[in-house]
């Protein structure tokens, strides 16, 4: 059955950070055909994830797409969120925003580069960070238990948890 992912992301198109490490994830766990196609959507910030330009392009993606099924995924980092009020207050804010309209919610903990490089990345190193990522193919080096996690601890995400209910992993 052909179906459409639309994962809306954190990062801009220009950096693309957060697409690097997810399409990785996905290119090195799953089994892909003609019948799935991956949408993205960057926007920006995950402040953004109910404006108007991001659900306006969710409509367009899924309007435009007729061959089978559409599931919105918003990849999010949770950032200090059992620290600050403020962020544990926006995180369950998405989650909520994520149930009520039957969208996944991946979350990274404390943020992308958290779970993949295990370790805090400047904004100026975000993007060379990434792209030597990709490079030197490390996604082969990242247990997949740490992207499978029920609890947000520390390095962890649920990606593949959401990722398995559409995809299926190769042999």
């Amino acid at each position: 059955m052909a179906i459409q992912l639309i994962l809306c992301m954190e990062t801009t198109k220009k950096a693309a950070t957060d697409d690097i490490y997810i399409t990785d994830t996905i290119r090195h766990v799953y089994q892909l055909n003609n019948q799935i196609k991956i949408s993205r959507i960057y926007m920006g910030t995950k402040t953004k994830y109910n404006s108007k330009d991001v659900l306006r392009e969710i409509k367009e993606k899924i309007d435009t797409y007729t061959f089978g099924d559409t599931k919105v995924i918003y990849c999010i980092d949770t950032d200090d969120y059992e620290k600050n009020i403020e962020h544990n207050n926006e995180l369950n804010e998405i989650s909520r925003f994520c149930d009520k309209n039957g969208y996944d919610l991946v979350w990274f903990c404390h943020n992308v580069e958290d779970v993949f490089l295990s370790k805090v990345i400047s904004d100026s190193q975000k993007v060379s960070e990434a792209k030597a990522f990709r490079t030197k193919a490390r996604i082969k080096e990242i247990p997949l238990n740490q992207l499978s996690g029920n609890i947000k601890r520390v390095h962890t995400s649920n990606l593949l948890n959401i990722l398995d209910k559409y995809l299926s992993r190769k042999a």
